[in-house]
């Protein structure tokens, strides 16, 4: 793919000249050229040679068109025979989606400034998911750990990673620096829990306070390995289809107040199955286990046709809908926790879709209600909730690893945060274990001599934010309440979706974008690029566990174990002699600067677009531009101000050949309507925009790459106009 694009970059630098020189002979290499457009709907051709890309109507070929490579790839990848070459295989696919341009990266959930008590990532960490808040495992400090000291830490962590020491290693350091540990976590909490039954919480703050009452059959620790907790082991069949974990065998059910109330077994789990079908939240079981929609859906009642069962009182089985490579890595998470089932009846409660409905209406169901209407399995049990005041854990004495338990006690003490300079006093005064900087307490922070002492900057996250570019746009103001209506003409239109088909184009699009003065608009200056991401899925998401031989342009290569993810997308862009370098080797990171934003390069390609466009009879001149439409929020300074440099960047770079056209939106609600409140992709409102987030629910790689699939697959290929 790059051969020929280099060799028609190097042949159109004259004509990039030409272009912009000659505006006043409308921008065309030939001065006599008559200035037409296709009528809409017309379908322009040309005579002799065969056209270097052509405008399709239909979904399927606008898609093959422009992402038959990624497809391809993404298929071979899902012939794999082993995990590793399946990584490996996959970051071929997204080498072939960046270069092909359906969106833009940006950048993921942008870090902030922070201040802490907290030993790095020793509440879990994973590639995949990043730094974890596991309580269990939670190192913390009296003292504010220093910025300096933080660094050290988290160069300490890259270099012990794997191998079993960086936690213990780390507390080594912090004791020799004069640092002293604290067995009780203090921080803030916002709201009562509108319910304690963690499969029915519908809200990021009740799981916040149920979080410290249950524990997973897995979970990450400080250097990303998948350690047993509830569980002491599992296997998986043959054909990749059962997996059967063994449950910690001699552990107990317990009330708030440390009472056994039931044993733990296997059986919990199928329960707790059952119980998240019965109130109708089983997606993710749904998606991989046998039997478990017809379940949820009524199409059957009877759940032993389900693929969830005890084999014997110590011995879970999950039976898959087909295999899934990466299904332990969801073992830390709250479709995979246990259920109490006598404790559970005991409180009212029923299995059964409508048997549960019935019991939950009824005034003696009481499981949930509080914490005292709870089995405990976790590491800590709520002994104490003030509304509006406080809530108090202490450790549960019964906890599988009370013995080696580093924090003894939680408590927490209501903020609302109506006040936003507590964030910054609370942390001060020991209040919390960790702050995050607002705006209004930098300058406060470096008065005090605490910034440049104390203040770090957090991880980014694991989503990735892209401007999705539509290729086959139908809708010209919103669906739902005529918003934003386009001021285009037909012509304008016909001629703006055939550009938007056409690779180059949007890769002059990407390329025209400075990322850092966009961001810099949301979190200043000083910030502004270490959010950047190159990329649709980080970087250091997974590296290979095996040596993988793949094909890379013909010729087997190796990957030895231990290969980054994007390590082996910058193989395949260099292979393809794509100018963009997303994989920074010497940190071992696709985030932290612009890898995209090259004016040059857009005027090449925009060179290129126009000249291939024109060999299908559409024309591009200063007096005839691409006009690309951008709905974008009004109703807020940031929005106002990321949408002119947008404009300002994408103007200044392509000399006048592209108008960006601002369509204001006056409310959240209109800019819902643009891209999400639609049924399809036919009904999506702009040429560009939309920033539709590609998130990890999985530790997999494919969780990104799957987001582009065909035929309604892919959740944000109509963010493309497909589907």
């Amino acid at each position: 793919m790059k051969n020929e694009r280099t060799k028609r970059i190097a042949a159109t630098l004259l004509t990039v000249a030409m272009l912009l020189g000659l505006a006043a002979c409308k921008g065309t290499t030939d001065p006599n050229a008559e200035n037409t457009v296709p009528p809409t709907g017309a379908n322009p051709g040309q005579t002799g040679n065969e056209p270097a890309f052509s405008v399709a109507d239909d979904d399927e070929t606008i898609y093959m068109n422009n992402f038959g490579e990624f497809y391809e790839a993404y298929q071979l990848a899902m012939e794999a025979e082993t995990v590793s070459e399946r990584h490996a295989l996959l970051a071929v696919a997204e080498a072939k989606a960046l270069e092909a341009s359906g969106g833009a990266p940006m950048y993921g959930p942008v870090a902030g400034y922070i201040m802490t008590r907290v030993l790095h990532a020793s509440g879990g960490y994973a590639p995949w998911r990043g730094t974890r808040t596991d309580y269990s495992q939670y190192v913390i400090t009296n003292e504010i750990i220093t910025a300096e000291d933080n660094a050290y830490i988290k160069t300490l962590w890259r270099d012990l990673m794997g191998t079993g020491t960086y936690i213990e290693t780390a507390k080594e350091y912090l004791l020799s620096k004069g640092y002293t540990f604290n067995d009780t976590m203090t921080d803030t909490f916002v709201d009562n829990a509108t319910t304690w039954n963690i499969f029915t919480a519908s809200t990021s703050n009740d799981g916040n306070l149920i979080g410290p009452t249950y524990d997973y059959l897995y979970a990450y620790d400080a250097e990303g390995q998948l350690v047993p907790h509830l569980a002491t082991g599992y296997e998986i069949s043959d054909d990749g289809l059962t997996y059967t974990i063994h449950i910690r065998e001699g552990l107990s059910w317990v009330d708030s107040q440390g009472r056994k109330v039931a044993d733990l077994t296997a059986d919990d789990w199928v329960a707790a199955a059952q119980h998240q079908a019965d109130v109708q939240d089983c997606y993710t079981l749904g998606l991989y286990v046998k039997g478990m929609t017809e379940y949820a859906t009524g199409e059957t009642t009877d759940f032993s046709t389900v693929g969830v069962k005890a084999v014997d009182t110590y011995t879970l089985q999950y039976t898959l809908l087909e295999p899934i490579t990466y299904f332990q890595t969801m073992f830390e998470s709250v479709d995979f926790l246990p259920l109490c089932r006598s404790y559970f009846l005991s409180q009212g409660g029923a299995f059964g879709i409508a048997e549960y409905a019935e019991a939950s209406a009824s005034p003696s169901y009481a499981y949930g209600v509080d914490q005292n209407h709870i089995a405990y399995c976790g590491q800590f049990l709520c002994t104490n909730v003030t509304e509006k005041n406080s809530v108090n854990y202490v450790l549960n004495e019964s906890y599988w690893n009370a013995e080696n338990a580093t924090l003894k006690s939680i408590k927490l003490v209501y903020d609302d945060g109506s006040d936003t300079n507590r964030t910054y006093t609370n942390f001060m005064d020991g209040i919390t274990i960790s702050a995050y900087l607002r705006t209004s307490h930098i300058e406060t922070a470096k008065n005090n001599g605490d910034f440049e002492k104390y203040v770090t900057t957090s991880d980014t996250g694991r989503a990735t934010f892209l401007f999705w570019f539509n290729l086959n746009r139908q809708t010209y103001a919103n669906m739902a309440d005529g918003a934003a209506p386009s001021q285009k003409t037909d012509a304008e239109k016909e001629v703006s979706r055939a550009a938007l088909q056409n690779n180059h184009f949007r890769l002059a699009l990407s390329h025209s974008i400075d990322r850092a003065t966009y961001i810099s608009q949301n979190v200043g200056e000083d910030l502004k690029t270490i959010s950047i991401r190159n990329t649709m899925t980080p970087g250091t998401y997974v590296s290979l566990e095996e040596d993988a031989t793949i094909d890379i342009n013909g010729t087997a290569t190796t990957f030895p174990a231990g290969t980054w993810y994007g390590e082996i997308v910058q193989a395949q862009l260099d292979a393809d002699e794509f100018p963009v370098t997303v994989w920074d080797a010497e940190n071992q990171t696709t985030d932290g600067w612009d890898a995209w934003y090259d004016p040059e390069l857009a005027a090449q390609e925009l060179a290129i677009a126009i000249d291939e466009l024109a060999s299908i009879g559409y024309e591009v001149t200063e007096e005839n531009p691409i006009v690309i439409d951008f709905p974008y929020v009004d109703y807020n300074e940031v929005g106002q101000n990321q949408a002119y440099v947008l404009k300002t960047c994408i103007e200044g770079a392509l000399g006048g050949l592209v108008r960006f056209d601002l369509l204001p939106l006056n409310n959240a609600t209109e800019f819902l309507n643009v891209s999400n409140n639609v049924n399809n992709g036919s009904e999506i409102n702009q040429d560009m925009g939309s920033l539709g987030a590609i998130g990890s629910d999985h530790g997999d790689p494919q969780c990104y790459t799957e987001a582009l699939l065909p035929y309604g697959d892919g959740y944000l290929t109509p963010k493309m106009g497909l589907w």
